[in-house]
């Protein structure tokens, strides 16, 4: 066994809304992706044509399941590039139409981020109310007008875990008579919750495979047929000519191993999984009784993928160290901005409803399948531990 190996042996890691470890069917199929089927899918001979057909394949996976068609999946590097890809591709196919853009105050960076750079470049930014877990339909009704070009609201919100409901949004809008493009960012949302783009008429959606035990390095946008966005990356036409750049055809070929998986166990995952958040939930509250659920105030709206617990007076990274030191991982809030806390972490929790002390003194638990009752109990043990010994720190 290696150093490494050893040094990782007995860890427990509830960080899975950061990043998941890879399925044991990812790794077993990264050799073959790597060594035999390394070929660019764009070359017109055999090894390409065969890169080529894989993925394909893996893009009829994650559109079937879905019910979205081939098409309409376009492969990127990231969830970040998608969304990415998403806002500036919609706001500059659209700016003849109109320069408003809303958005929700709980959207993750990689839309708030984006949003804000639009707005430097002269679109109105407007944001609605998420607080509780729940965007402010009547605000929304209120803002629609002919001006309104792109609506953005996340399906799953990465650190609360509260479950927004999109199929609101697109009837509102709907039912306001304009037309809008609708983006949604699903990241957290994919693989966890039902989705069917079928029924759900929103015009773009997000999502990454590392989220669903692929790899990191590839995510996907979903374009709903006769919609125009803009490219942000030009070159060799890849993605009908969307999304130039060679294929990582690695990233993809897992991504499709990892979707096919999770959704051929999708009912079994996701009851699991409601399980063992309702097992932690109560050993916390057992061993841990001044601990905030910070989910309180919309218990029935949340995925149980993610629990957002409140400290006694003890601030988010002072327990992180404790429990990193012991080998157990969770984290503070998105870990795309985790290093950056200062701001716009806070942000989210701010407009969920907690004040400023209180956001500070939370940390979001994150499960998946592989996680077990047995690590939910040391970790409540720990975290006990930790509030017994760091109060006051």
């Amino acid at each position: 066994m290696s150093r490494l190996s050893a040094a990782m042996d007995k860890q427990i890691y509830f960080d899975s809304a950061a990043t998941t470890k890879p399925s044991d069917e990812v790794i077993k199929f990264l050799p073959e992706s790597f060594c035999n089927l390394y070929a660019n899918p764009d070359s017109m001979h055999a090894l390409g044509l065969e890169a080529e057909k894989q993925a394909e394949r893996s893009r009829t996976v994650i559109a079937s399941s879905l019910k979205a068609k081939n098409e309409e999946i376009i492969f990127t590097s990231s969830g970040t590039e998608a969304n990415n890809l998403a806002l500036f591709g919609a706001a500059n196919s659209q700016k003849r139409k109109g320069n408003k853009i809303i958005l929700t105050d709980a959207e993750h960076p990689s839309v708030y981020s984006p949003a804000l750079e639009l707005e430097k470049r002269g679109f109105e930014i407007i944001f609605l109310s998420s607080k509780n877990g729940e965007i402010d339909m009547d605000e929304l009704k209120n803002r629609l007008d002919a001006q309104v070009i792109l609506i953005s609201a996340m399906l799953v919100n990465n650190e609360t875990g509260s479950v927004f409901d999109i199929a609101a949004v697109v009837k509102t809008v709907e039912n306001s008579g304009f037309t809008p493009y609708i983006h949604c960012d699903a990241v957290q949302a994919f693989g966890k919750i039902p989705i069917d783009l079928a029924k759900l008429k929103v015009d773009m959606m997000s999502f990454s495979a590392h989220k669903i035990h692929g790899i990191k390095g590839c995510g996907a946008l979903f374009l709903r047929k006769g919609r125009r966005i803009i490219p942000q990356i030009f070159g060799g036409g890849q993605e009908n000519g969307l999304r130039s750049s060679t294929l990582n055809t690695p990233g993809i070929f897992a991504f499709g191993k990892a979707a096919e998986e999770t959704f051929k166990n999708f009912d079994k995952n996701n009851g699991y999984i409601d399980a063992l958040y309702d097992y932690t939930a109560a050993k916390i509250r057992e061993k841990c009784p001044k601990v905030i659920f910070n989910q309180h105030q919309n218990p029935t709206n949340i995925s149980k993928y993610i629990m957002s617990l409140q400290l006694p007076d003890i601030k988010s990274e002072v327990m992180l160290n404790y429990l990193s030191m012991r080998k157990i991982y969770i984290s503070s809030g998105s870990a795309c901005s985790e290093k950056r806390r200062a701001k716009d972490s806070r942000r989210v929790l701010i407009n969920y409803g907690l004040d400023k002390n209180s956001a500070d003194c939370s940390v979001r638990v994150s499960f998946s399948r592989y996680n077990t009752l047995e690590e939910a109990d040391e970790f409540a043990d720990a975290l006990a531990e930790g509030i017994t010994k760091l109060k006051g720190v």
